[in-house]
């Protein structure tokens, strides 16, 4: 009986036909394996990629131990027998009981591995004589079209030297130049990665992030994140300075600004009270007299090195402080109450009475104050001054304000 696990990889199985009599006729009350009782009667083959292994039990790994040494040299393979993923490795080792605790040393492997250690079964196909009989074996089956089937968690095809073994360093930079070397063969990896987390919201995916971000915070990371940025500068600025220009103009999209807006909106919902204390340490870190001077001394240097662009937001933030503060000027006709002239601003309002003669120099408050005098009565009524513009408040007003004061609507009158 063939049982298929993914389009690379089988697994056949010869029954005891005398186990298939008593399994049908139910005389196994006792639920007894008859696997374990003389596995002999049940051989298992597995096949990868059109070759056949036979499946090595523990009595069969025993005998085949080496004579000269004591050492077990085996070549095995990791499948979960749920997604069908696998993962095919060799392994030297000089006692039963640390081949039987070596499970496979691949990075995407041991990753798997550690989520669901109970959905991977093992299954040594062969053994050596030689350790470089293990490498050679291996790099026969993991090959550059298996590395390509996007169940397989081997990263690197197979041949690896444990005879000559490199340095950590030198393994993982090996690692990366292969990887840089041969894109094609990870496309179908970074495929299903890709439709995986499309998928919609997942525990995985959730888990994922979660780790994700608590790599990304650890000093370590920073470290290496600052070396690999600095070494992108010094060997290609062009490149480095355009995708800069690219990551500022996504991040001031609108777009992004209202994913940015929903998704700080969700997480201040979700989270108020890590809200409130990211608020006040914010805050706190912003106006300490080290950030204060800090950032003191970065405004004076970027000014020094940039004069016309200093000047031009020093004048951008003026223009803006005054805009805030600016009130509206009204002109309006002492009898009916219908608007004359509009003015902006008290400025705008002033220079006007300049033009006209009305006024003698700009300044708001003088100009605007001169023309706009008035005084209550006795009755009520308001006293106005000959040969000018004459100001006045309304009843809901009190006339002891000034016809210049921020914040105040001024209204004059002709």
């Amino acid at each position: 009986m063939i049982v298929p696990i993914n389009k690379n990889i089988s697994i056949w199985k010869e029954h005891n036909p005398f186990e298939f009599e008593v399994i049908n006729n139910n005389l196994n009350p006792l639920g007894v394996s008859w696997n374990s009782i003389n596995p002999l009667f049940n051989r298992e083959r597995i096949e990868i990629r059109d070759r056949w292994f036979d499946i090595l039990n523990d009595s069969e790994l025993i005998r085949k131990r080496n004579d000269s040494d004591g050492y077990y040299r085996v070549v095995y393979v990791q499948i979960n027998m749920e997604t069908g993923e696998y993962y095919i490795g060799k392994v030297n080792r000089p006692n039963w009981r640390e081949l039987k605790r070596y499970q496979g040393s691949g990075l995407k492997f041991n990753a798997k591995f550690k989520k669901d250690k109970d959905k991977f079964v093992r299954y040594y196909i062969a053994t050596c004589e030689t350790q470089h009989e293990t490498e050679e074996l291996e790099a026969s089956i993991v090959c550059k079209e298996l590395i390509s089937d996007e169940y397989c968690l081997n990263l690197v095809a197979g041949g690896g030297g444990t005879t000559n073994r490199p340095t950590m360093s030198k393994s993982r930079e090996k690692k990366r130049k292969y990887m840089l070397d041969h894109p094609e063969q990870y496309r179908p990896m970074l495929e299903g990665a890709k439709k995986a987390f499309q998928s919609g919201d997942t525990p995985s995916l959730r888990e994922r992030s979660y780790n994700i971000k608590k790599s990304m915070n650890t000093e370590e990371h920073r470290q290496m994140t600052s070396k690999r940025i600095k070494k992108w500068i010094k060997e290609d600025p062009e490149a480095y300075a355009q995708a800069r220009k690219r990551n500022v103009e996504s991040i001031r999209s609108e777009e992004t600004k209202a994913k940015q807006a929903k998704s700080r909106k969700k997480w201040i919902e979700e989270n108020p009270k890590e809200c409130k204390a990211w608020q006040e340490k914010f805050l706190k870190s912003r106006t300490t007299p080290e950030a204060k001077a800090k950032r003191k001394a970065s405004l004076r240097r970027w000014s020094e090195e940039n004069p016309e662009q200093a000047k031009a937001n020093s004048l951008k933030r003026s223009h803006a402080a005054a805009a805030k503060r600016v009130r509206g000027v009204c002109m309006l006709d002492l009898q009916s109450g219908e608007v004359l002239k509009a003015f902006s601003s008290g400025l705008d309002a002033a220079k006007w009475l300049v033009e006209k003669g009305i006024a003698k120099n700009t300044n708001c408050k003088s100009s605007i104050s001169a023309v706009c005098l008035s005084k209550p009565c006795a009755n009520g009524d308001i006293e106005r001054k000959p040969m000018a513009l004459v100001g006045s408040f309304r009843k809901k007003l009190s006339l002891k304000i000034k016809c210049c004061d921020i914040g105040q609507k001024l209204l004059i009158l002709s």
